[in-house]
C-alpha cells in the first residue's frame, strides 16, 4: 500500500493560514506547546536566512478516528478540518505565534541592526523578543509613530496588521521626514527580498499520508517520531497507543481528578497511575512494562488504581500527615503506594485484617521515608517493595528493607534543607506524634487547613538571629538543622524575632502552658528543660532523642 499522498514544498505563509482557519489541526494526544521563546527566536532567524529547518508530518484525515484540538491560540475551526499534524507542532505554533501576533511574547526586528547587513541575526539581536504582558510591549507592537522613531518592526505585521507588510512599509514612510522616505523605502525593499520575504516564502518538504494509512500505523508513526529529540512523557506516549482504541487517557485522568479532588490537591502526575498500574498487573515498572501496558489491563484495572491511589494519599494525609505536596517526602513512592493499596484490595480483608493492611502499609511509608528509600534506584526498589509486601499482607514475613530498618541519631544533626525528604519526615512526625501539634498562639491542634493556608509553616525554635549574633554559631546548617524547626504560626514567628527561647516562652506561659505546646512537637519539656535556659547544643541533643524515639515507634 502506498502510504504517501504527497512529499511537496509548502510556504510558510500556506502552512500558517491552514493553522489559522482549522484545516490543519493536531490529535488531542500531542503534548502542549512547550518551546522556549529563545527557540522560537532561533526559528525565525533560520527562516529568514533560508536555513534547513527540517520536514514536517501530516495525514488526511477522513476518519476521524481520534480527539483532535487545534494550535495554541488559533481560532476555532468553523468546519471539518483536513490534516492532523503528526511532526511540527512547535515550528509551526512558534511561527504561528510570532507572524499572527499570539501567546506570551512579541518579537521585533531592531531595522537599524538588520540594515547594516540587509539580514537577521540573533547573535546580534536584530531579532528581539518582549513578553506580552510587559510594560510597553503593546505599544511598541502597535504604535507606528514609536515605531518609525526606534526603527522597529514588529514580525506580527505580516499576519495581524490590515494590509500587511507593505502597507505597514508606507505607514512608517509617512512618518518620516521627507529627506528619509525614499532611502527607508529603498531599504526595505533591498531588505525584503533579501530576508523578510522568507518569512512569506520560506518552504518546508511536508509529507503527506494519504486517507488509507491505519490508524495503528498513525499511532506508532507517532510514538517512533517522539522517542526522538524533545521527548513525549510516557503518559503521552500511552494516550498516543491507546487512542487507537478509542480510549482517551487525557479525559480518563481528568475524570479520575473530578471524582478524587485530593489527586489535584497532591499535584499528582498521571505517570503514577501507570506506573501503579504497571506495578500491579506485572510486577514491575521499568518504562518498557509501562509502554506494553494493554487495552485490557486498563479496562480491567484503571478504576482499582484511581480508587487505590486515593486511598493510598488519604492514608499519607490522615495518618503521617503529610498534609500536602510540599511535605511530600519523596513523590516516586506515591506510585507503589497506590499498588499496595490496590493489592490490599484485591486481596478483600475483612475486619480486623484490613486494619491490619492499613498499619502495614503505614509502617512501610515511614521506612521508605526515612530510609530515603526512594531517592534512588525508584523502580527496582518499588518492585521489591511490592512484591514483599504482597507476601507480607498474605502472613508472610515481614520486608527485609522494614525488618532491617535502622535510624541514627546524628543523622538529624546534618538535616538542613527543606527539600530533604528527611526534613520533610521530621516535620511530617511531629505532626503525627501523639499528643499532635498544637498552634504556638492559641493551643489548637494545627489542622490540615492552618497548613495549606500557610498559616503556619517551619520556623526556628532558637531564632537564627539570635544563635549567630548572641550564641556566636556561624555555621548556617547548624542553625537551620531540622532539630531547630517546627511548624510555628505567623504571629508567634513574629513575636519570637530574635529573642531567646526562654523569654518568649515566658510569654506563651502568661497565656497557655508552654510545655503541652513544646512537648506536642517533640521539644524537651521541664523548668530544667534546653530551652527553658537557652542551651542550644543540649537542646539539639534532647530533642534528637525524642525525634529518634518517635520514629522508632512508627517504623518498628
Amino acid at each position: 500500500m502506498e502510504i504517501f499522498e504527497a512529499i511537496i514544498p509548502i510556504s510558510v505563509s500556506a502552512l500558517l493560514r491552514e493553522v489559522h482557519n482549522g484545516s490543519m489541526v493536531l490529535p488531542d494526544f500531542q503534548r502542549d506547546f512547550v518551546w522556549d521563546p529563545t527557540a522560537t527566536q532561533g526559528l525565525l532567524v533560520s527562516i529568514s536566512n533560508k536555513y534547513p529547518a527540517g520536514s514536517l508530518l501530516r495525514a488526511r484525515d477522513t476518519r476521524r478516528d481520534f480527539e483532535t484540538r487545534v494550535f495554541d491560540k488559533a481560532p476555532e475551526p468553523r468546519g471539518l478540518h483536513t490534516y492532523l499534524v503528526l511532526d511540527g507542532q512547535q515550528r509551526l505554533t512558534s511561527l504561528y505565534h510570532a507572524l499572527y501576533g499570539e501567546g506570551d511574547y512579541r518579537f521585533f526586528i531592531d531595522l537599524k541592526l538588520a540594515l547594516l547587513t540587509f539580514s537577521l541575526d540573533k547573535n546580534d539581536e536584530t531579532i528581539f523578543l518582549r513578553r506580552t504582558r510587559g510594560r510597553g510591549v503593546q505599544d511598541l507592537e502597535n504604535d507606528i509613530t514609536r515605531q518609525a522613531s526606534e526603527l522597529v518592526l514588529p514580525v506580527s505585521v505580516f499576519n495581524k496588521r490590515d494590509g500587511g507588510f507593505w502597507k505597514w512599509v508606507t505607514d512608517i514612510r509617512d512618518e518620516l521626514g521627507e529627506a528619509e522616505r525614499a532611502d527607508f523605502e529603498r531599504n526595505m525593499q533591498h531588505l525584503y527580498r533579501e530576508s523578510l520575504r522568507n518569512f512569506e516564502e520560506y518552504q518546508f518538504p511536508v509529507v503527506t499520508l494519504n486517507q488509507e494509512v491505519p490508524t495503528e500505523a498513525l499511532c506508532t508513526i507517532f510514538e517512533t517520531l517522539n522517542k526522538t529529540g524533545v521527548k513525549l512523557t510516557i503518559f503521552e506516549l500511552l494516550t498516543a497507543r491507546f487512542a487507537r482504541y478509542g480510549i482517551s487517557l487525557r479525559t480518563l485522568w481528568e475524570s479520575a481528578k473530578n471524582r478524587n479532588p485530593i489527586l489535584d490537591e497532591y499535584d499528582i502526575d498521571p505517570y503514577s497511575a501507570l506506573q501503579a498500574l504497571s506495578l500491579l498487573v506485572s510486577g514491575s515498572c521499568q518504562k518498557k512494562k509501562i509502554l506494553d501496558l494493554t487495552k485490557v489491563q486498563l479496562d480491567e484495572n484503571w478504576d482499582l488504581i484511581i480508587n487505590s491511589l486515593a486511598r493510598g494519599l488519604e492514608i499519607l494525609r490522615d495518618d503521617c500527615k503529610v498534609m500536602n505536596r510540599k511535605w511530600l517526602p519523596t513523590p516516586s513512592m506515591v506510585g507503589p503506594l497506590a499498588t499496595l493499596c490496590a493489592i490490599s484490595s484485591q486481596l478483600n480483608p475483612r475486619g480486623p485484617e484490613l486494619g491490619v493492611h492499613k498499619r502495614q502499609i503505614i509502617r512501610w511509608l515511614w521506612c521508605a521515608m526515612f530510609g530515603q528509600r526512594y531517592e534512588a534506584a525508584a523502580n527496582t526498589r518499588a518492585e521489591r517493595d511490592v512484591r514483599d509486601m504482597r507476601a507480607w499482607f498474605e502472613g508472610g514475613s515481614i520486608p527485609e528493607m522494614i525488618e532491617s530498618f535502622r535510624f541514627e541519631k546524628e543523622t538529624l544533626y546534618e538535616v538542613s534543607s527543606k527539600a530533604g525528604s528527611i526534613y520533610k519526615s521530621v516535620i511530617c512526625l511531629t505532626m503525627a506524634s501523639e499528643p499532635h501539634a498544637r498552634d504556638f498562639h492559641n493551643g489548637n491542634i494545627i489542622s490540615f487547613q492552618m497548613v495549606n493556608s500557610g498559616e503556619v509553616d517551619d520556623h526556628h525554635i532558637f531564632p537564627a538571629a539570635y544563635l549567630e549574633n548572641i550564641k556566636g554559631i556561624t555555621r548556617r546548617a547548624m542553625r537551620d538543622c531540622v532539630l531547630n524547626r517546627t511548624l510555628i504560626d505567623r504571629v508567634t514567628n513574629q513575636q519570637i524575632s530574635d529573642r531567646p527561647p526562654s523569654e518568649y516562652l515566658r510569654d506563651i506561659d502568661a497565656q497557655l502552658n508552654a510545655d503541652d505546646i513544646l512537648n506536642s512537637h517533640l521539644i524537651p519539656i521541664g523548668k530544667d528543660s534546653p530551652i527553658r535556659v537557652d542551651d542550644f547544643e543540649l537542646f539539639l541533643s534532647k530533642r534528637a532523642d525524642l525525634i529518634v524515639s518517635a520514629i522508632g515507634r512508627v517504623t518498628s
